[in-house]
């Protein structure tokens, strides 16, 4: 698990613009492990073997991913398509809380488990309730922007579950 956790934290660095070297991500996953099981935090050699054996695991694991996914790796995201359909329904005063809503979906699966239409509705959606703004319903709004009413409905439950949880607390890494 922690193999795979390491190599999926890879891999997303590099889908999302943001990517990192083997080297950081072995180091901060060495860091963790060394806090979960009580050890002393020693420093990650890159000139060891066990380094050396780690960046060849992270490297295989990273292609039985990619595999598994059928090298398909490009997540469509819900805010390219927020603006337009605003404009749309003439609705923009919602834009800033369906970004946010949007951001904050990213913590969550919808973005696996929903077409990124389905997640732009069910945040403008859940926009236009927080600010009771009223949306067309005949014909459905939702119809014209290749969504259904129960996907829409389940993003907002777990948006709804999401805002439930307490807030994170803060952990310091080094003491």
């Amino acid at each position: 698990v922690k193999r795979v956790a390491a190599s999926c934290v890879w891999l997303a660095s590099k889908l999302e613009e943001s990517p990192r070297k083997a080297r950081q991500v072995l180091v901060v996953f060495h860091r963790m492990e060394c806090r979960r099981e009580n050890l002393p935090i020693e420093h990650l050699d890159t000139s060891s073997k066990k380094y050396i054996d780690l960046k060849a695991d992270l490297i295989r694991t990273e292609r039985h991913l990619l595999k598994e996914m059928g090298f398909i790796c490009h997540v469509e995201h819900p805010h390219k398509f927020i603006s337009n359909y605003l404009a749309t329904l003439e609705t923009a005063e919602l834009r800033q809380e369906a970004w946010n809503l949007a951001n904050d979906s990213l913590r969550t699966t919808l973005c696996v488990r929903f077409k990124s239409e389905v997640v732009a509705c069910g945040v403008v959606y859940a926009a236009a309730r927080r600010f009771q703004v009223p949306l067309p319903e005949n014909p459905p709004w939702w119809k014209a922007f290749d969504a259904d009413k129960a996907g829409i409905d389940e993003v907002c439950r777990v948006l709804a579950h999401l805002y439930s949880l307490p807030k994170a607390k803060y952990i310091p890494v080094c003491k």
